[in-house]
C-alpha cells in the first residue's frame, strides 16, 4: 500500500522512496530489506543523488559478492550510527569528521584551560612584579596592593579566561563611587590583565573598550592665608624643607618630584629647574621670580655638603606639620593645584600651564585651572619670604 506523501524514485531493489514530512521536510529512504537473504537495511538521506548512489552500491555490492555478506554485526550496527550521524550534521552542512575535529580541538584548549592559575595566584605575582619597580611611590604601591585584593576578592576564584568584559563593566556600574573612581578602578584592572596577556595566560585584555565619562572636577588648592602660614611654619620648624615646599607651591612639583630635586638640578643664572623622571618624563621648568627668592633663602639657610631636602622620616614630618597648621586637614596635592590656578591666571595660557605642569592640557582644564581675581592671582605670585614673614599667623587657618 502506497503511504501518503510517498513517491517512488527507484522501483528496483533495492528501492528508494521520496518522503514529505509536514515537520521534518522532504527525505529520501532506501529498502533494502529482503527476508529471504536476511536483509533488514533501511536508511533515509536528506538528498535524492546520496540515496540513489548508495541504492547503485548496494546493487554493485550484489553483483560482485552475492547476496551474503561477511561483514560483523558490530560493525553494521557503527555503520548504522555513522549514518545517523551523517544525516545530522548535513542540514548543517558538516560531516562527522568536522565534528570530530571541532571537539579534539576543544577538548584541547579544556585543557590548557585546567592547567592555567588562579587570578588570585597571578595577582600575587602581579603584585610582587610592581613592588620590584625601584622609581614608583609608596603611595602608589598602595594603591597597587589594594586594587590588588579588590581584584582577589572578586575574582580570585576564577580562571583568567572566566572574566569578561561585560563582568568588569557591570562591576565597576554596580560600585557606589563616582565615574572618576570607576575609570581609577578600570585603568588598574586593564593594567593587570594587560600584564596577563603578556605573561601568556591570556590573549585578549577583557578591560579594554570599558569607558566612563569623566564627571566635573577641580582639585581644591589652599587660600592665599593658609599658603602662607604654611610657608612660615616650614621655616620656622623645618628650614631645611623651605625648598621642598616652595618648589611644590611655586614650580607645582609633585611631592614625589620635590623629593628627587638635586642642588645641580637648579640653574641660577637660567632660573631652570631640571625636574627628573618619575610618573611623566623628565622636564625643564622655568622658574618664576618669587621661587627664585624661595630657592635663595633655601641655599642660604642650608649648610654646605647637605642635600636639597632631606628624604629621612619625611614622611612623619609632614604629618606633624599637617596637624599644627591644618589641624590635620591636608588636601592631597593641595599646593600643586594651587600653582595650576594661579600659572593660569599669571600666563593667560592653558598650554604654558600644562607644559610647566608636565600634564595635558585636559588633565589642566579638568583638574587645575580655576578662575581667580587679578588680585588674588598677584598677591600669590609676591609671597616671598620677607612677605611670609612679615604678617602674623591666622589663629585657626585651617577653616579659612
Amino acid at each position: 500500500m502506497k503511504l501518503r506523501n510517498q513517491n517512488i524514485v527507484r522501483a528496483k531493489f533495492p528501492r528508494v522512496y521520496e518522503y514529505n514530512h509536514p515537520k521534518s521536510g522532504t527525505y529520501f529512504l532506501v529498502d533494502a530489506r529482503r527476508k529471504k537473504w536476511g536483509l533488514t537495511e533501511r536508511k533515509t538521506f536528506p538528498t535524492k543523488s546520496l540515496a540513489l548512489k548508495h541504492a547503485d552500491d548496494i546493487e554493485e555490492k550484489f553483483q560482485k559478492f552475492g547476496t551474503q555478506t561477511d561483514i560483523p554485526k558490530e560493525k553494521v550496527v557503527l555503520a548504522d550510527r555513522f549514518e545517523g550521524l551523517t544525516l545530522q550534521l548535513a542540514h548543517f552542512g558538516k560531516t562527522p569528521e568536522d565534528a570530530v575535529k571541532n571537539y579534539v580541538e576543544q577538548l584541547g584548549l579544556e585543557a590548557l584551560r585546567q592547567i592555567k592559575p588562579f587570578i588570585r595566584d597571578l595577582v600575587d605575582q602581579w603584585e610582587k612584579y610592581k613592588k620590584s619597580d625601584q622609581t614608583v611611590t609608596k603611595r602608589y604601591l598602595n594603591e597597587v596592593h589594594s586594587l590588588c585584593m579588590f581584584i582577589k576578592r572578586t575574582w580570585g576564584d576564577l580562571k583568567p579566561d572566566d572574566v569578561k568584559r561585560n563582568v568588569i563593566d557591570l562591576k565597576l556600574k554596580g560600585m557606589k563611587v563616582n565615574n572618576n573612581t570607576r575609570r581609577k578602578y578600570r585603568l588598574f584592572i586593564g593594567m593587570f590583565f594587560k600584564w596577563v596577556v603578556d605573561e601568556g595566560h591570556l590573549v585578549k585584555n577583557p578591560a579594554l573598550g570599558i569607558k566612563f565619562k569623566s564627571e566635573e572636577y577641580q582639585g581644591q588648592c589652599y587660600t592665599l592665608e593658609q599658603t602662607k602660614n604654611l610657608l612660615r611654619h616650614v621655616i620656622e620648624t623645618n628650614r631645611d624643607l623651605v625648598g621642598y615646599f616652595a618648589l611644590l607651591t611655586f614650580a607645582g612639583l609633585r611631592p614625589t618630584e620635590g623629593t628627587r630635586v638635586q642642588w645641580e638640578d637648579y640653574n641660577e643664572v637660567t632660573h631652570q629647574l631640571y625636574v627628573r623622571k618619575g610618573k611623566t618624563p623628565a622636564r625643564y621648568v622655568d622658574l618664576e621670580p618669587v621661587a627664585v627668592e624661595w630657592m635663595k633663602f633655601h641655599r642660604e639657610n642650608t649648610p654646605e655638603g647637605t642635600p636639597f631636602v632631606n628624604v629621612t622620616n619625611l614622611e612623619n614630618r609632614m604629618k606633624k606639620i599637617r596637624i599644627a597648621v591644618f589641624n590635620g586637614k591636608w588636601i592631597q596635592d593641595g599646593l600643586r593645584h594651587g600653582f595650576g590656578t594661579h600659572y593660569k591666571g599669571l600666563t593667560l595660557s592653558i598650554h604654558k600651564v600644562a607644559d610647566q605642569m608636565g600634564n595635558s592640557v585636559g588633565i589642566v582644564l579638568r583638574h587645575y585651572a580655576r578662575t581667580i581675581t587679578k588680585d588674588e592671582c598677584d598677591a600669590f605670585w609676591k609671597l616671598t619670604p620677607s612677605v611670609v614673614m612679615a604678617d602674623e599667623p591666622e589663629s585657626n587657618p585651617a577653616t579659612n
